[in-house]
């Protein structure tokens, strides 16, 4: 037990500080995606993805800009809010709104990790670490 600074800089007594990671991934991974949510959470951590209940469905949903633009927003305030961000990028895919929250994470200088490299260089430039799915635990060394 001990302090910690919540996102509001409010200093909060005889708690565990427990690190946020915001989570990118593709939709189409859905099913990983949640196992590592469960894993991660058991570990401690708080894993943020905002609208992982949006569909039931292995695909990206949003059938409106509107409907996109707000999924997206609240993925940013999840970066914003996270102090580290997980890219999941099963053999290497990062489809487009995975970029665009990497562009997001970057710009707000969050350390990035990826599950694995994509083998674009103008992507895995960004890692701090590549953490494979088998090694989450090393989110506690971080």
């Amino acid at each position: 037990m001990g302090y910690c600074i919540s996102s509001n800089s409010v200093l909060i007594e005889n708690i565990e500080c427990m690190k946020k990671i915001a989570i990118g991934c593709s939709m189409k991974y859905r099913d990983i995606l949640s196992d590592t949510m469960e894993k991660l959470s058991e570990m401690g951590l708080q894993p943020l993805f905002p609208n992982l209940d949006y569909s039931s469905e292995n695909a990206d949903k949003a059938d409106t800009l509107d409907e996109k633009k707000r999924l997206a927003l609240e993925h940013y305030e999840a970066i914003r809010e996270s102090d580290a961000v997980y890219f999941i990028v099963p053999e290497g895919y990062m489809g487009t709104s995975c970029k665009l929250e990497l562009g997001y994470a970057v710009a707000s200088n969050k350390p990035v990790y990826f599950s694995e490299p994509t083998n674009d260089l103008a992507l895995d430039c960004y890692v701090s670490k590549f953490i494979p799915l088998e090694s989450l635990r090393d989110f506690l060394d971080t």
